[in-house]
C-alpha cells in the first residue's frame, strides 16, 4: 500500500526528505509558505560540507551527504577542503575529535604549528595549538540553491505553496515537519513541543587589495569564531560572535564588522591588512535548545527534523534518508539516539 506523506517545509531538508520518500514509492505533497524561499536558511548559508565534527553521527551523516552530492548529483562541488584551527586551550578537543573522525572513516589530518607555517604561511599561529585539515577532496562547498534545485527537479511530488499548518492532513499516513527555525511554531499547531529557536547570523562579503587565494580551504578559526572561504573576486566571512536569538528581521548586523575585521587581521595579517567590506546578508540557524545537535524524532504520525545549527544543507541528503526510513518503518542507516527528544545533552562543539 502506497504511503501518503505530507511534508511541511519545502526547504533543503523538506525536499531531500520528499526525494528519498518518492524514491522508495511514497506519494508526497510538500507544503511551503514562502514561494520565493526568501527567508529559507539553506539559501542564506555559506554552502559548506565537512566531516570535521565532535559527534560521531554528525561525521557519518556528513560522509553520506558529501558522497551523495559528489556521486549521485550533477551539482558542482568545490573540493578545497576545510582547515579547522584550534587554540592552545583546545588541545583535548582537537586530539579527541581527530582520532574519532578517523575512526569513523574521515580523512582528517593534523598539522603542527611548523606544518601550518609552511603550508599556510598567511596564518598568524602564535596562539594556536594545531590545525586539522582534509586534502583529498572530501570536504568543500557547493551552491545551496543549486543543491535545492536538484532535489526539486528530481522529485516527482506535488508542491503546494500555502501554509501547511492549515491544510487538511487527515488523509495523510504521516506528516513530516521540516520547517527549520519555525518548527517550534509549526509543531505547536499539532500539539508538539519541538525545542528550537531562530539564531540569526551575519555573513560579510569582503574584498582585499591582494588577489583572492582561490585554492584556499574553508578556514574555521575556533579561537576567534571567524570562518571564511574564497568566493568570486573576494571572500565570504562569517562570525560566531554576531549571532542573536529571536530576531524579528534578517537585517545584517553591520555593527559587528569592525570586530570581524580585527579577528581577520589577527589571524591573516598579510591577507586582510587592506580589507573592505562590500556587502552582507543574514540568515537563521535553527538552533536546538537542548544542545547543538539536531532534533530528529516522531510522535504519533508526526515526524520532525530541525535544530541543525548551521549544518542543515550539509546534512540534508542523510537527514532526508533518515526521515524516509522512519516514515516507512525501516531501520535507520544512522544511529540517531543523539538526536532524539529526551536525550542527555551532548554538545556539538564545532558549529561555525
Amino acid at each position: 500500500m502506497t504511503k501518503k506523506v505530507h511534508v511541511i517545509g519545502g526547504g533543503i531538508i523538506g525536499m531531500s526528505t520528499a526525494y528519498h520518500l518518492v524514491q522508495q514509492g511514497a506519494q508526497v505533497t510538500v507544503f511551503e509558505i514562502d514561494k520565493g524561499y526568501t527567508e529559507s536558511s539553506f539559501a542564506r548559508s555559506c554552502g559548506g560540507f565537512r566531516a570535521q565534527y565532535f559527534t560521531p553521527t554528525n561525521v557519518q551523516m556528513s560522509a553520506y551527504s558529501i558522497d551523495f552530492l559528489k556521486n549521485r548529483t550533477d551539482v558542482e562541488f568545490t573540493d578545497n577542503g576545510y582547515l579547522m584551527l584550534f587554540g592552545k586551550d583546545q588541545q583535548h578537543d582537537c586530539d579527541y575529535s581527530h582520532k574519532m573522525q578517523n575512526a569513523q572513516g574521515a580523512s582528517t589530518q593534523q598539522l603542527t604549528i611548523r606544518q601550518l607555517e609552511i603550508s599556510h604561511s598567511y596564518l598568524n599561529t602564535e596562539d594556536l595549538y594545531k590545525g586539522c585539515i582534509t586534502t583529498d577532496g572530501s570536504e568543500g562547498w557547493a551552491d545551496p540553491t543549486t543543491v535545492h534545485k536538484w532535489f526539486k527537479d528530481n522529485t516527482d511530488c506535488d508542491i503546494v505553496y500555502e501554509d501547511g499548518t492549515t491544510a487538511d492532513h487527515s488523509q495523510a499516513d504521516a506528516v513530516v515537519i521540516t520547517a527549520g527555525c519555525w518548527s517550534y511554531t509549526v509543531g505547536k499547531t499539532f500539539g508538539l513541543e519541538i525545542p528550537v529557536r531562530p539564531h540569526k547570523h551575519t555573513v560579510f562579503n569582503v574584498s582585499t587589495a591582494k588577489p583572492v587565494m582561490k585554492d584556499m580551504p574553508l578556514v574555521a578559526d575556533l579561537v576567534t569564531g571567524v570562518y571564511l572561504r574564497p568566493e568570486g573576486d573576494g571572500y565570504i566571512v562569517g562570525y560566531d560572535g554576531n549571532g542573536t536569538y529571536d530576531s524579528e528581521d534578517l537585517e545584517p548586523d553591520w555593527n559587528s564588522w569592525d570586530e570581524v575585521w580585527m579577528h581577520l587581521y589577527h589571524r591573516f595579517p598579510t591577507v586582510f591588512d587592506e580589507a573592505k567590506m562590500t556587502g552582507a546578508w543574514a540568515g537563521y540557524y535553527d538552533a536546538s535548545t537542548i544542545d547543538n545537535n539536531a532534533i530528529i524524532d516522531v510522535r504519533d504520525k508526526y515526524y520532525f527534523a530541525t535544530g541543525f545549527t548551521g549544518r542543515g544543507l550539509m546534512h540534508s541528503p542523510a537527514v532526508g534518508l533518515t526521515l524516509s526510513e522512519l516514515v516507512l518503518g525501516k531501520d535507520t542507516t544512522f544511529d540517531i539516539s543523539a538526536y532524539r527528544l529526551g536525550r542527555k545533552p551532548d554538545v556539538e562543539k564545532y558549529v561555525i
